[in-house]
C-alpha cells in the first residue's frame, strides 16, 4: 500500500476525523479548566511575609490534573504517535489562550510573555512527555493495528 492509497483511505479520514474533533475538545475543556480553577482570583496573599499570588498551589494543581486527565483519555480514545504531539499542542494552546489574555490585561511589568514562554515550553513539553508514555504503555498492552500508524 502507497502513502497516497493510505492518505485518502476511510480508515485513515476518520481517524483524522476523530483526531481534529478530539483536539478541538481537548483545547476547549482546557480553556474551560482555566475559567474554573485559575480565572476567578486575581487577589494577592500575604503569607509568612511574603506575597503569593494570584493562585494558590491547590488551584494550579487542580487545573493541571483535569487537563492532564483529559488528554490522557483522549490519547487513549484517538491513539497513534501523531496524536500525542497534536493533543498536546491543544491542550497548550487552550490553556495558554485565555491564561495570556488575562495576564495581559492585568500585568503591569510586562513580563506576562516571559510567563506566557515558560507556561508553553513546561506544558506543552510535559503533556508531550505524558502522553508519550500513554501511547507507549497502550501500545504495549494493546497495538495499534498497521492502518493507524
Amino acid at each position: 500500500m502507497n502513502l497516497d492509497t493510505l492518505a485518502t483511505s476511510p480508515v485513515s479520514s476518520r481517524r483524522g476525523g476523530r483526531l481534529v474533533v478530539a483536539a478541538l475538545g481537548l483545547m476547549l475543556l482546557a480553556a474551560a479548566m482555566w475559567a474554573a480553577w485559575l480565572g476567578w482570583d486575581h487577589e494577592y496573599h500575604q503569607v509568612d511575609g511574603e506575597t503569593q499570588g494570584p493562585y494558590r498551589s491547590w488551584q494550579v494543581i487542580g487545573c493541571g490534573a483535569c487537563i492532564c486527565l483529559a488528554a490522557v483519555v483522549a490519547q487513549l480514545k484517538v491513539r497513534g504517535t501523531s496524536a500525542v504531539v497534536v493533543l498536546a499542542a491543544a491542550a497548550t494552546a487552550g490553556l495558554a489562550a485565555p491564561w495570556s489574555l488575562d495576564a495581559s490585561a492585568t500585568d503591569e511589568s510586562g513580563l506576562w510573555m516571559v510567563g506566557l514562554v515558560f507556561l508553553l515550553l513546561l506544558v506543552g513539553g510535559g503533556l508531550v512527555v505524558l502522553l508519550g508514555f500513554t501511547e507507549a504503555a497502550a501500545r504495549w498492552r494493546r497495538p495499534v493495528p498497521k492502518d493507524a500508524r
